[in-house]
């Protein structure tokens, strides 16, 4: 995940994550996402605002998601994801590209106005 999120890409991602597997560590999301975790620190602070999220310090301290909470939580493709599933789509044939164009239109950011 090396590659350059903008604050907003990182943090979204970042929920789904957390949403998906309940924990992680700071050191463990600078890692991924290639930034200090004082930038972590500042993001899962914006984040637990609108989320429901929490931390907890310690040695089985880090960023937790609330099990508690409903998670319905469904994040669609980036632009550049959609593209190269596209790409991949034009390839195949049949079954297979059905299905894939299945999965984009599922998962595609809706347009507006289209």
């Amino acid at each position: 995940m090396k590659d350059q999120y903008t604050a907003f890409e990182r943090r979204i991602e970042m929920l789904y994550l957390l949403s998906r597997y309940k924990r992680s560590s700071f050191v463990e999301l600078a890692d991924l996402y290639d930034v200090s975790t004082r930038t972590i620190y500042a993001d899962i602070v914006f984040l637990s605002r609108y989320a429901p999220i929490y931390t907890k310090n310690g040695k089985n301290g880090g960023v937790f998601f609330m099990s508690e909470y409903r998670n319905d939580l469904h994040l669609h493709l980036l632009k550049d994801e959609e593209d190269l599933l596209e790409k991949l789509a034009a390839d195949l044939d049949g079954r297979n590209a059905q299905l894939l164009r299945n999965i984009l239109n599922k998962d595609s950011m809706p347009r507006i106005g289209t």
